[in-house]
Parts: structure tokens; C-alpha cells; sequence
């Protein structure tokens, strides 16, 4: 897709106003009192909720944060139109997978299955929201977007917080999304005359074929060019005959799977409920969290969430919280995690 011609979806202010139902004078009063509409709180990172002897060993660590900054009511309704009726109208290249709608997980990963024998390299933009800075945002308004100065001054004000993306609003996963891609040319350029897969999935970049190991140094190049760095705590690379891993599943030899260690964790959980070694007022979040996992992993690879759920039905583990405390179901229809 060729970035370098604007879009054009919307130029004026007064298209805006159309588009967005809402009179210049209160998007200019919202942007100039945005920093005052954003509650910030940091958000722990994921803990698993049925540790092993590795994920207590990792629990030991201290928690790491994310700082969450979430809008006022009435600048997330707008955010959310101009999410709608503006930033998904754009065309965005093949290789974009997360928070782009109709793509998901596992086509992200599939696009990587026919080098299951090859090399495969995951990297993460590290601090990836608040690197995007708000002069990023204004070039992606006007040079991407083809919105005039004065839209794009407007528009970037009502989609940044203290200079930079803020993780929380609407907005935000499709501007960095549209920034990658006005910038991964070169990249992309050099994947090709590699012949490797390419793919991005929110901040993880995946590289697959035998010279993907190529692309780190090509990658640091181009994002540190444009004010981003890769993480190098978390650059991993797979080797031809080791377990891919891309975005938490892995690459089987015909279809995407779950990985090794989340059906290991998953089958040790509902050891766990069959011992009867989870305590009673635990019991029902452990249960409602571990039918969610499962759901996930049938949405990833059905043949593994079979294989948990004939486990389950085995050792005579209820996988349903009590329905005593919901709602009955609906007559003619099954409940299922």
C-alpha cells in the first residue's frame, strides 16, 4: 500500500462537524480542556491466576505497571466517532493484524505457517503509546490523513494527552497503527528481498524464514529513525527445530495451536479442581477465569480446547460457576464456557 498520497477522509472543519455531529466550538472547548479529562491509574500487568512452581517464581518479582488514561465520558464518544467514521475508513496494509477489525489472532499467526521449519524472530516496540508523540499524531492527521492544518491540529489535540497516545483511549490502536505503517516501508522493502513473513500484531513484530535473524538490526534502524526502540529483554528468536511461539500461540504443522505451556497450565489448574485444593470462596472466580482461558483456546486452535474440555469431563470437573447466583437461562438454550 503506498502511504506516500494522503487518504483525504476528511479535510475541513466543517466535513469534521458533519461527520462527527458535533459543532466546532465544543470539540475546540474539549480539546483545550483535555488534560483535565483524562483519569490516570496504574494498572498492574497480568498476573496468572493459577501459578506453577515457574509463575510463582516470576510472581516473586515486583509487579510491573502500565499507566491507564481514561477519558471523560463525552471525549470518548467522541473519540469512539471519530474511530468509526474516520480512522477505520483506512486502508491499512495486509501485514496489520491487531486491533484492526475482521483480523485476528490467528491470522496473524497463520500467515507465518509455512516457515514452521524455518527461523522465526519476535520483537516489541518498547513503551509503544507514550513514544508516539503528538507530533507523530499531527503528521499521520495531515500527511497520511490529508486533513488541513487546522483539522489536524484539532484532531491531534483530541486524540493525545501530555504529548503523546494515551493508553485508554479508542482512538489510540488505530493511530499507532496508521503511524507503523507510514513508516515500515523500508522494513518491509528489506523482508521482501529476504522472502520473509511479515506481520505485526499491536506492538510484536514477527519475522518467519531462514534469514529473519536479518531483520533485527534493519528494524532498530528504521524505528530509531522515528523516535522508537525495540525492547531487547524481549527479542526472541526461534530456531528451525524449537517451538514458535507468535502472540501466545504456536506454529503447528498444519494449523495454528496453543502453546505447550498454556495446556500445561491449564491441565495442572484443573488437577487443582479435581484435589479440591482450590478454597471454596476462590472457587467460582477460579472456575469463570479458567472457562475463559479455555474459550480462548478454542478460539485459537478447537482441537485444543477439546482436549481440555474431555479432560475436564474425565476428572469430573465442572467447568460452571453455581448457577444458583445466575440469572436461569433462557428456555431452549445451553449454557457452555
Amino acid at each position: 500500500m503506498n502511504l506516500e498520497q494522503p487518504q483525504r477522509l476528511v479535510r475541513t472543519l466543517r466535513e469534521l462537524e458533519f461527520l462527527l455531529g458535533v459543532n466546532r466550538q465544543e470539540l475546540r472547548s474539549l480539546a483545550l480542556a483535555r488534560s483535565e479529562l483524562y483519569k490516570q491509574r496504574d494498572e498492574p500487568k497480568k498476573q496468572h491466576p493459577y501459578p506453577g512452581k515457574r509463575r510463582l517464581a516470576e510472581m516473586a518479582q515486583p509487579v510491573k505497571h502500565r499507566k491507564i488514561e481514561n477519558p471523560a465520558k463525552r471525549l470518548k464518544d467522541i473519540q469512539r466517532k471519530i474511530l468509526r467514521r474516520i480512522l477505520n475508513l483506512f486502508e491499512l496494509p495486509d501485514y496489520l493484524f491487531g486491533a484492526v477489525s475482521g483480523r485476528t489472532l490467528t491470522q496473524n499467526s497463520k500467515a507465518h505457517l509455512k516457515h514452521q521449519n524455518a527461523t522465526v524472530v519476535s520483537l516489541d516496540i518498547s513503551s509503544y503509546y507514550p513514544s508516539v508523540s503528538n507530533d507523530k499524531v499531527y503528521k499521520v492527521w495531515c500527511e497520511v490523513l490529508g486533513c488541513r492544518p487546522s483539522v489536524a491540529n484539532l484532531l491531534t489535540k483530541l486524540t493525545t494527552n501530555g504529548r503523546h497516545l494515551p493508553q485508554g483511549a479508542p482512538t489510540s490502536p488505530a493511530l499507532a497503527n496508521i503511524f507503523l505503517a507510514s513508516i515500515y516501508a523500508p522494513v518491509c522493502l528489506a523482508s521482501k528481498r529476504q522472502g520473509l513473513t511479515v506481520s505485526v500484531w499491536v506492538d510484536d513484530l514477527f519475522f518467519a524464514g531462514e534469514e529473519a535473524r536479518q531483520m533485527i538490526e534493519v528494524v532498530r534502524s528504521v524505528l530509531a529513525k522515528n523516535g522508537l526502540k525495540v525492547s531487547r529483554k524481549k527479542v526472541k528468536i526461534f530456531g528451525s527445530q524449537s517451538e514458535k511461539k507468535i502472540a501466545g500461540t504456536r506454529l503447528g504443522k498444519e494449523e495454528v495451536r496453543a502453546t505447550h505451556q498454556k495446556m500445561s497450565e491449564l491441565r495442572a489448574a484443573i488437577h487443582r479442581l479435581e484435589l479440591g485444593i482450590v478454597p471454596p470462596d476462590e472457587r467460582e472466580k477460579y472456575v469463570k477465569n479458567l472457562c475463559g482461558r479455555i474459550a480462548h483456546i478454542n478460539s485459537v486452535c478447537p482441537r485444543d480446547g477439546k482436549k481440555i474440555a474431555l479432560q475436564a469431563a474425565r476428572a469430573g470437573v465442572a467447568l460452571r460457576p453455581p448457577t444458583a447466583s445466575r440469572p436461569s437461562a433462557i428456555p431452549g438454550t445451553r449454557r457452555s464456557c
